[in-house]
């Protein structure tokens, strides 16, 4: 989407990926002498511009950018997001030091704790190879062993056998994304699935073929030669033209990632690969659809086998009369009835003392279900906790973010992202703050727990903003700070001091409040306005008149059939002013019109329609027209009173 112009704080273009979290925020310079100047104020403006995205401050963008701002929300408020700043010159010459340095600078402010924030410069040749490429890309080739493999010569040429990891890698150094044209979404960078592949093959590669699904290959050719006649089946040379990996990208990006520093283990770990030689477009869209859609598998799919949330589950029924969901396939209980274990997990991860845990969950859900001693699921289901004490603590969260939505239009910028970004770690420290008392006695008031969060929740936001504000300062990045590790425990540490001293709140900048916005004055009815001044002569003929040329010519046979159809009659009502001369019944001037649509059999008719705008009285004009001139006439006498 093309942004350029004013206030568009030096992002020009933004660009989304159509199967990832990542967007690109771009700027561009032109020169008809490829000698295009960027300098360290243009990116300053960058700079501006990224922190008013991550303060969730839209309104301050041009009308090009404000439009896309629930979809900017979305992926940027994905754990997995990334965001490139890409500036495209016009020019040749490297940019002077000092620019580089000062993106090198805000890459490294952004990304002081996590990787979320890349920059790139493109300049005019690097601009026209991309031009190339994609106009005409190149069909990749590929040549490489195969062995323990199986050939199929019927209904289409195909070969399945395993190859190294080194070789799938060296397919992915070569040729990037390109790799994945045919496939329904590419590698999608830095995610949990490709870190457990990666793991997978480093920590064990002598078992990655028994755990990997393998890549599969669509190709044009196919051309699969042994290296020995006695032994067939060994090793064999595989070539093949016109080559697209259509399932298995995340495997072969986390592969190359993993080979890049592997040991020679890695490296020579087998990889599945089965390859399908199809120039028929329709089956090639098949088999690609069909290896895209079976089953996925999640962490959280493995908890159903565990014996203590079946023990849970059967714990919420028995004594507390509600439902409990394990498996994703089983329908979700409305609020009142019970929960999941997902939203289990979160609260108990909310309630667990060291606020690390929470900061892990929030950058990567997934984790809710890691085991092991260190694992998030040891630690919040470790020794198996009461049903009461679950349920409780979903109600506990629940109400936190029933409170959070309902303070959001009393916050904006930093204030306002804070609180949308950072729920859990206010969740957190308003259990903290609770305590645990009473939350497993089923004799204790939970209700008047409950009735405290509001309050304590508004509280901790305006303790959490201040906060960061005053450690890390008012130009950090909300979305980082928040992801940190180190620096969430201080930053609750405070919070929590904070409420506990029984020190005053601390009032927010009037920057993080919104602007009172002067209401609208609701326009007045034209009806209204010219029946209440008396503007038009009971009685009086109106005529019809086509809007737009679309109506006029869905309308034109139709109104000339009968002369009738066009023509009504003013009463001096409020409710219904016209008496349509076609059936004598009075209607709305918009009521009226959608009638006549009707009538006409128009199909493309729209669903809402401004009736004033389409009756004219005579050569005076419409009825919106004549009402104006009556709200005029009113100002000006108003404006003549002394």
């Amino acid at each position: 989407m093309v942004t350029d112009g004013g206030q568009d704080f030096g992002i020009d273009a933004i660009a989304f990926s159509a199967g990832a979290p990542r967007i690109w925020l771009i700027q561009t310079k032109w020169s008809d002498r490829a000698a295009a100047n960027f300098g360290e104020l243009d990116v300053i403006a960058m700079a501006d511009g990224l922190r008013m995205i991550d303060r969730r401050e839209f309104g301050r963008f041009n009308s090009k950018v404000q439009p896309l701002a629930n979809q900017i929300k979305t992926i940027v408020d994905d754990v997995q997001a990334r965001i490139v700043l890409t500036i495209g010159l016009m020019r040749q010459a490297p940019l002077h030091s000092n620019v580089l340095l000062r993106l090198t600078q805000l890459r490294d402010e952004f990304n002081a704790h996590g990787q979320y924030l890349d920059f790139e410069v493109l300049y005019v040749n690097d601009i026209w190879d991309i031009v190339r490429r994609t106009a005409q890309p190149e069909p990749i080739k590929l040549s490489f062993e195969m062995d323990r493999w199986l050939e199929l010569s019927t209904p289409m040429r195909a070969a399945n056998g395993v190859t190294t990891a080194a070789t799938v890698a060296s397919w992915y150094e070569a040729n990037g994304d390109q790799l994945f044209r045919k496939n329904i979404r590419e590698s999608l960078g830095v995610t949990q699935v490709n870190a457990d592949i990666a793991r997978s093959l480093t920590e064990e590669p002598y078992e990655f073929w028994y755990r990997n699904n393998g890549v599969t290959i669509l190709c044009d050719s196919l051309e699969l030669t042994p290296k020995s006649r006695s032994s067939p089946y060994g090793t064999a040379k595989i070539e093949a033209t016109n080559v697209s990996i259509v399932n298995g990208a995340q495997t072969v990006a986390a592969i190359a990632a993993a080979v890049q520093d592997g040991a020679d283990a890695v490296r020579d770990a087998l990889v599945g690969v089965r390859i399908i030689a199809s120039t028929d477009e329709a089956t090639s869209s098949q088999i690609t659809k069909a290896t895209n859609t079976q089953n996925h598998i999640e962490r959280r799919d493995f908890v159903a086998l565990d014996e203590m949330q079946l023990a849970i589950r059967e714990e919420f029924s028995l004594t507390l009369g509600l439902t409990y969901t394990v498996r994703r396939s089983e329908f979700e209980p409305s609020p009142e009835s019970g929960c999941t274990v997902r939203e289990a997990a979160i609260a108990l991860s909310c309630a667990h003392a060291d606020p690390r845990l929470i900061q892990r969950v929030r950058n990567n859900e997934d984790l809710l279900w890691e085991e092991g001693s260190q694992g998030a699921y040891a630690r919040i289901f470790g020794e198996r906790p009461p049903a009461i004490q679950i349920w409780r603590s979903v109600q506990l969260l629940r109400r936190v973010r029933d409170s959070l939505h309902a303070m959001q239009s009393e916050l904006d910028g930093r204030a306002a992202a804070v609180a949308e970004q950072g729920s859990l770690i206010v969740a957190h420290i308003v259990f903290q703050e609770i305590g645990r008392d009473g939350v497993d006695d089923p004799d204790f008031g939970w209700e008047a727990v409950l009735d405290r969060i509001p309050d304590l929740v508004g509280k901790s936001v305006r303790w959490l903003v201040t906060q960061i504000d005053n450690q890390f300062g008012q130009s950090s990045f909300i979305g980082p700070t928040l992801a940190s590790a180190d620096r969430i425990r201080p930053l609750v540490r405070a919070v929590l001091s904070g409420l506990e001293s029984g020190a005053s709140v601390p009032d927010l900048r009037p920057d993080y409040l919104p602007v009172p916005r002067q209401r609208a004055t609701r326009r007045r009815n034209s009806v209204h306005v010219l029946v209440d001044a008396g503007r038009i002569k009971e009685g009086s003929r109106l005529t019809f008149r086509a809007a737009s040329e679309p109506e006029r010519q869905a309308l034109a046979k139709w109104l000339a059939e009968d002369g009738r159809r066009g023509a009504a009659t003013w009463v001096n009502s409020r409710s219904r002013p016209l008496v349509w001369a076609a059936d004598g019944k009075r209607y709305t001037p918009s009521g009226l019109v959608m009638r006549m649509y009707a009538l006409a059999e128009w199909t493309g008719a729209p669903v809402a329609v401004q009736g004033p705008r389409r009756w004219l009285l005579g050569k005076e004009g419409s009825l919106v027209s004549l009402a104006r001139t009556v709200l005029r006439e009113m100002e000006d006498d108003e404006e003549g009173v002394e």
